[in-house]
């Protein structure tokens, strides 16, 4: 009897898969050129699911930003390609605007904590249109801010 519970043991564990938790620790400051009053908010993605975001926030100048995302690893694969979709008003005439960037490719085969800082520009970058707060739903190349150099 021992003997089978043992392989009944090892059998279900067999079974069981593994899902492991990646959280992404985001930072970093947003700059408008304008040195005005402005609107953003930040939605943190991985393979277009919403993972993370930030208040919706109303600011002058440039302005820190800080939020937490956890992404679960269902056995798909150990890589992660997140990015960041931003909702803002830094532009003249105060409309709202939406861009992405991208973040780059991280791969992780364990429960851990990657953290990123970045410094972006958001002064009239993206595509016009839509309400700010709410999570940008488009995709296209020419919203896409590239990585400072």
């Amino acid at each position: 009897m021992g003997k089978f519970f043992v392989f009944f043991l090892f059998w279900t564990s067999c079974l069981i898969q593994v899902e492991t938790v990646t959280k992404f620790r985001i930072g970093g400051q947003l700059i408008c050129d304008y040195n005005k009053d402005f609107r953003y908010s930040i939605y943190l993605y991985d393979r277009d699911l919403i993972i993370g975001r930030t208040r919706n926030e109303h600011v002058r100048g440039s302005v820190n930003f800080s939020m937490l995302g956890r992404d679960i690893n269902r056995g798909e694969s150990n890589y992660y390609h997140p990015y960041m979709k931003i909702s803002h008003s830094c532009n003249l005439n105060n409309r709202g605007q939406r861009c992405k960037y991208p973040m780059g490719v991280f791969y992780s085969s364990q429960s851990e904590v990657i953290s990123m800082n970045y410094v972006i520009n958001i002064t009239n970058a993206g595509i016009s249109g839509g309400v700010l707060g709410a999570p940008p739903l488009y995709e296209s190349s020419a919203n896409q801010l590239t990585f400072p150099s």
